[in-house]
């Protein structure tokens, strides 16, 4: 496996990976694999938070208190 393919499949993985789950590559000898598995949970953390029924709602009920062409 090449390097790209290494680092890829590190982001991935983080990506794909579920709230709650350790980073495998936490301890190994390589911290940018870490760091890159790190980035894609994060991204899972934030699509999930921003997409989920809670934000939602949340949404919508800030959409019918703020007036339309205010800045928030």
């Amino acid at each position: 496996m090449t390097k790209r393919a290494e680092y890829m499949f590190a982001l991935y993985s983080g990506s794909v990976a579920d709230p709650g789950d350790r980073n495998p590559y936490a301890g190994s000898d390589s911290l940018v694999l870490a760091k890159l598995w790190m980035r894609g949970y994060q991204r899972m953390l934030r699509v999930r938070i921003e997409t989920g029924p809670a934000m939602q709602t949340y949404r919508a009920a800030r959409a019918e208190w703020d007036p339309p062409g205010r800045a928030s």
